[in-house]
């Protein structure tokens, strides 16, 4: 009986649900900054690197090497840019640029998706499908620009665990799309808000793990000087 209920679920109960296990609407729409401490391992290299995002949809990612700054990126609302080694800022590529804005528009840093209509996202409720014996609810995003993904949302926690989308890792140094699974995990209690420590990106053609992420440290709110997003 249980899952017969649970099979008529609508595209808005499941965003309900996901909201509230991540903390309630007020809880999250109280986040308007964030900063993230994460160190991120790729086959061939680890760095560390220092995420900021502020509404309505800012980011820049700090890059380093070895205690060198190696990379820079960053949105600032309309454009992107970035700069290698602390060179001159130039603009990021148009795929780049949308690649940093999606990233700071998805659930679970600065927005809940409850919030994703009223951004000019479209949510719809695709289906069921059992991914290693959960049977999750599949909600395809689709952004405003019509770059679409899909969230898989587990009914025992009502927590986004998975991601699918064809994209390509670093549109930048290899623009060859894959499909490509990111596994979302460690879930902690931060400012009433469950943030995810831990993501792993696995290449679904061939089983390849691409990147893993884990994360140090978040605060909430921190005090951020808008121009970072902008220049060096």
């Amino acid at each position: 009986m249980l899952a017969g209920c649970s099979r008529a679920l609508t595209v808005d109960d499941v965003i309900e649900r996901n909201t509230s296990a991540m903390g309630g609407r007020a809880a999250i729409e109280a986040i308007h900054s964030i900063e993230i401490n994460l160190h991120i391992t790729d086959p061939g290299f680890e760095v560390d690197g220092i995420y900021h995002a502020a509404r309505p949809g800012r980011m820049r990612i700090d890059v380093q090497a070895g205690g060198k700054q190696v990379f820079t990126e960053a949105f600032d609302g309309q454009q992107g840019w970035q700069s290698h080694d602390q060179s001159e800022p130039e603009p990021a590529s148009p795929k780049a640029a949308a690649a940093l804005r999606h990233g700071v528009e998805l659930p679970g840093k600065l927005f809940g998706l409850h919030e994703m209509k009223q951004r000019g996202h479209k949510i719809d409720l695709v289906g069921r499908e059992t991914v290693d014996g959960i049977d999750y609810y599949v909600l395809r995003l689709t952004f405003g620009d019509g770059y679409a993904t899909s969230l898989y949302v587990d009914p025992q926690s009502w927590l986004i665990t998975r991601r699918r989308d064809v994209r390509p890792l670093h549109v930048d140094v290899d623009p060859t799309p894959t499909t490509i699974e990111q596994r979302i995990s460690d879930f902690r209690e931060i400012a009433g808000v469950r943030f995810a420590f831990a993501s792993t990106e696995i290449d679904l053609k061939t089983g390849k793990q691409l990147e893993s992420t884990k994360v140090g440290s978040i605060k909430v709110n921190p005090p951020i000087d808008e121009s970072i997003f902008k220049k060096l």
